[in-house]
């Protein structure tokens, strides 16, 4: 006799179905009613205990039973399915629905609801621009990721720009950037993929034109002043250490003649 309840159970239950959304979205969860049936009862649950959320029977609908659920749900009471809005993580679970129809039919189902996060945009850094031998400048780009586990890859508007990327590490990966003039505005885009969802951000680097411009004449005039002031802190300390050992040779000579 259990072995005969337990057999209906499962047959007015039905398979598990998976579902999955991501927070702060809205989902839908399908009662599983064929298209011809005419609902006159529709119950949607929780827990062990079977703790409605959402009910609709004698032609009136219920969504507001369980506070935490409260102005969030929208029961469909022609197909049965259920709206949650606004997806908390604490709304990850099974929800159960037994469905009746004009015809007493019975029917039920259960869905398991996953809630997941967006996956966060990727962080491009860029570092200051440096003239290139021959004309041009060039810069480098650093794209990195709170995620650990995603796949960074770069991607640019024009072809007008040469460039080259490695992976700095696992979740961050720096590209070189060849600019022709600094006028030469290209989009670089950082992509972070996991599984099949992606996120980006974009950045278009240019040189500051009010930043002076180094030259092999500049170069030269701080090498020399380098060297000047080296010379002179060393001639400086030179001459205390000198007169210092001056002092302290007088001294002694005055102890040992005295």
């Amino acid at each position: 006799m259990k072995l005969l309840i337990l057999v209906l159970q499962v047959a007015l239950v039905g398979s598990l179905t998976v579902s999955s959304g991501f927070l702060g979205d809205n989902i839908t969860l399908a009662s599983g009613a064929p298209p011809s049936w005419n609902l006159t009862s529709i119950e949607w649950s929780i827990f062990s205990n079977n703790t409605w959320i959402a009910t609709y029977r004698g032609k009136r609908k219920n969504t507001e039973r369980v506070d935490r659920y409260k102005g969030r749900l929208s029961l469909n009471i022609i197909s049965g399915d259920l709206t949650i809005r606004n997806l908390t993580p604490e709304d990850a679970m099974e929800y159960t629905v037994d469905l009746i129809n004009t015809q007493r039919e019975n029917k039920g189902g259960k869905t398991k609801l996953i809630v997941k996060q967006r996956l966060p945009k990727p962080t491009i850094e860029t570092f200051p621009c440096e003239s290139v031998k021959g004309g041009g400048f060039q810069l480098f780009l650093l794209c990195s990721s709170t995620d650990k586990s995603v796949d960074l890859s770069w991607s640019k508007t024009t072809n007008a720009t040469v460039f080259n990327s490695l992976n700095a590490d696992v979740a961050s990966t720096a590209v070189k950037v060849f600019l022709s003039t600094k006028q030469n505005h290209v989009k670089f885009t950082c992509t972070s993929s996991k599984n099949s969802e992606t996120a980006s951000s974009d950045v278009t680097p240019s040189c500051d034109d009010n930043e002076p411009e180094p030259t092999p004449q500049h170069h030269s005039t701080h090498r020399k002043n380098y060297i000047a002031i080296t010379f002179f802190v060393g001639l400086l300390v030179g001459v205390l250490v000198m007169t210092v050992l001056y002092f302290q040779k007088g001294e002694t000579n005055n102890i040992l003649a005295g």
